[in-house]
């Protein structure tokens, strides 16, 4: 398998670049072709000075009153973002419409930013809106004390010890992604793993978080699966769009989302009510909250920590955050495996010596044992990072990189791209995922976790890494023990498409069972 660069991507990403607004681009950026005419300084770190102006940053030049919008697809956001850092440096401007933007790719400011969090820097208010009037408002989408109130609640119930106790359940889900592989792998046809994968983390989400087994990988017409996957790109069409348009003109892409929506809240509602029943009579002493959504329930009841909207809009927030993110990472996972089969021998023969006899993780304590497992991951994360950009914006006025940002700046933190480059890791482009193990022989340069921060950093670090390394470990392990993957015959090449999340397109592979 061959990665593609950067700039090689987006060269390809121009040929069929899409307005934000639906419609066609007929022509590349103007001055791509000969990027030193759009340059008007590059500023470096050692050459920033406190008090510098946005006016001062380099970027692409824009059109009047538009910007630079015709020059961003939505769907190729982080790759033109990278590619313009390639062009203009680790800090750099550009407008959306009249707004200006600001694109940061050095570590050690995303650094900054992310552990300035809630008190100086917020996120982008076009997200906070659309996530609010969506009710997706959970820990997520809140700020300052709001969040922090949360933040505890959430971070409890994905710890270590609520996560051994959830372990048979997980386990169990496993085992039913295990049988429905098993059946493709007797046909040896091709399969889009994608989605099986998609059912795994809503199965695994909705358990840990509701109580409720949809049970999405048995149950083909699962009402909850069938609507939340229209959530995550309705909600990156709306944050990306110019205007708020659907507050005037509801198109049927928007009232099939509020349709969904209202079915999903609905569920919850109902979920929350069953819940609520329950405890009535089932709190005494000696009671352990078995999922977030009793947890949160107990709060309300004993502290008052929080409202039955904050209730619904976190179980919200869980499943739409919790199903793709884990599964597309996954998925980026079996892509670069299946392109490096040394990589796959080398999986095989570590969850052979792990699990024995077993077939797929029995036990919560042996998954720290799949060391080379765990640095496939991390690689993977480096690589194919499913949030390649954060977007914020400043509580008040800032100096940040020796740069003066007035209150209300947005900021788009292009995370992925610190971790490919040479300064952070020798030979950035290449899947080696050896780089993370413990006692590897590295050069210098070779790995820079400061570069590394597929989780985010700060005070904000998301609270789901280690159910989704916990989800990821138990899925590949399986997968590794029972089957041998390869890409299907005749299949596309892999893309890169974003919305909200970064996932692959035209992931289609062939299992075959294990001799």
């Amino acid at each position: 398998m061959r990665l593609v660069t950067n700039r090689q991507a987006t060269s390809n990403t121009w040929q069929r670049c899409r307005v934000v607004t639906g419609f066609p681009n007929r022509c590349r950026p103007s001055g791509f072709s000969r990027p030193e005419g759009l340059v008007r300084m590059k500023i470096s770190p050692a050459s920033r000075t406190p008090g510098n102006s946005l006016s001062n940053l380099p970027g692409p030049r824009g059109l009047p009153l538009l910007g630079n919008l015709l020059q961003l697809d939505v769907t190729q956001l982080h790759v033109i973002l990278e590619e313009w850092a390639n062009v203009y440096g680790p800090l750099y401007t550009f407008k959306i419409g009249s707004r200006p933007v600001v694109a940061i790719a050095e570590a050690a400011l995303i650094h900054e930013v992310l552990r300035g969090r809630p008190e100086m820097y917020r996120r982008l208010g076009s997200i906070a809106r659309v996530l609010t009037e969506a009710g997706v408002n959970g820990v997520f989408a809140a700020e300052g004390a709001s969040w922090r109130r949360q933040r505890r609640m959430v971070t409890q119930a994905l710890d270590n010890e609520h996560l051994r106790r959830f372990f048979p359940t997980l386990a169990r889900i496993t085992g039913r992604l295990k049988s429905r592989w098993d059946r493709v792998a007797c046909k040896a046809c091709a399969t889009d793993v994608q989605q099986d994968l998609m059912r795994y983390t809503v199965d695994v989400t909705t358990n840990l978080v509701l109580g409720y087994d949809g049970n999405t990988l048995e149950n083909e017409d699962d009402v909850l699966q069938r609507h939340l996957e229209h959530l995550l790109p309705a909600l990156n069409r709306r944050i990306n769009a110019p205007v708020p348009y659907w507050q005037f003109v509801r198109l049927p892409a928007d009232r099939a989302f509020d349709d969904a929506l209202r079915v999903v809240r609905l569920l919850i509602a109902d979920l929350v009510a069953q819940c609520e029943a329950r405890l009535k009579h089932a709190q005494g002493e000696g009671y352990h909250p078995t999922n977030l959504l009793e947890a949160m329930l107990a709060a309300r009841e004993q502290e008052g920590a929080f409202t039955r909207e904050e209730i619904v809009g976190n179980a919200l927030t869980m499943l739409v955050a919790g199903e793709d993110t884990t599964a597309h990472t996954m998925a980026w996972m079996i892509h670069l495996i299946t392109g490096h089969q040394q990589v796959q021998k080398r999986l095989q023969q570590e969850v052979d010596e792990v699990l024995g006899q077993a077939s797929m993780l029995e036990d919560f304590e042996v998954q720290e044992r799949l060391t080379f497992l765990e640095a496939v991951a991390h690689e993977t994360m480096r690589l194919k990072s499913v949030a390649p950009v954060l977007f914020l914006e400043t509580n008040h006025a800032v100096e940040l990189g020796g740069v003066h940002m007035p209150e209300g700046t947005a900021l788009f933190l292009l995370t992925r791209q610190c971790g490919l480059q040479e300064c952070a890791f020798a030979m950035p482009t290449e899947f080696q995922p050896q780089r993370w193990l413990a006692g590897a022989e590295l050069s210098p340069g070779q790995r820079t976790s400061n570069a590394f921060m597929p989780f985010g950093d700060g005070p904000r670090f998301c609270p789901g890494r280690s159910l989704a390394l916990l989800e990821i470990k138990a899925v590949v392990a399986m997968l590794c023990r029972n089957f041998c993957i390869s890409k299907a015959e005749a299949a596309k090449e892999v893309g890169e498409h974003f919305a909200f999340t970064m996932m692959p397109t035209n992931l289609v592979v062939t299992l075959r069972t294990r001799e």
